[in-house]
């Protein structure tokens, strides 16, 4: 009896480890780099991806580490484990069958001589008022993906170039008029 204990026992602890790495795969991340593991970074793996740190603030600065990602919720890199989820894929093939939290949005008005200010039509019907800060500069008609409904600086991606970026919400889920009004105020 106790032997067949001791081997359910085992059984079930080693059962989950076993069960959770068989749902590892190995890849690697080629863009943003470095790569720092920071909540709401997009990053992008060698398999076409795109995923999103959550929760996490681990300031890597990793070139194009090797990881393996678990699930569709763990990454591990450098022998760290972060929190992640996938927004969807730069190959359209994927884009259907990943599921996306973040959806993206587009610029629609970026006007020459306005410092760094541009407009994004938002994934709900609203319109963002948004200030580059770094990165990729976007260009009139390209999609960002990002969480950008709140306030303050984001990284985002750029799923149209594969380039990443960092932004600042000034103010989002505008209407079109108030958004106007908005970039006018910011760009005299």
């Amino acid at each position: 009896m106790k032997k067949h204990f001791k081997k359910f026992f085992i059984s079930i602890l080693f059962f989950p480890l076993f069960a959770f790495a068989q749902n590892c795969y190995r890849t690697e991340i080629v863009t943003p780099s470095p790569f720092m593991g920071n909540n709401d970074e997009i990053f992008k793996t060698s398999d076409g991806r795109l995923w999103q740190v959550k929760y996490e603030y681990q300031y890597l600065y990793e070139y194009y580490p090797s990881v393996d990602i678990c699930g569709n919720s763990k990454l591990i890199v450098k022998g760290k484990s972060l929190n992640i989820m996938p927004v969807g894929s730069s190959n359209s093939r994927e884009k259907a069958a990943a599921p996306q939290t973040n959806y993206p949005v587009k610029v629609v008005l970026k006007p020459s001589g306005c410092r760094s200010y541009f407009l994004a039509d938002g994934d709900l019907g609203g319109v963002y008022l948004l200030e580059w800060y770094g990165g990729y500069d976007p260009s009139k008609g390209e999609s960002i993906l990002g969480e950008l409904r709140s306030y303050g600086f984001k990284d985002v991606f750029y799923p149209d170039t594969g380039s990443s970026g960092r932004v600042y919400v000034d103010d989002y889920m505008l209407s079109k008029d108030r958004a106007l009004e908005k970039l006018r105020e910011k760009c005299r």
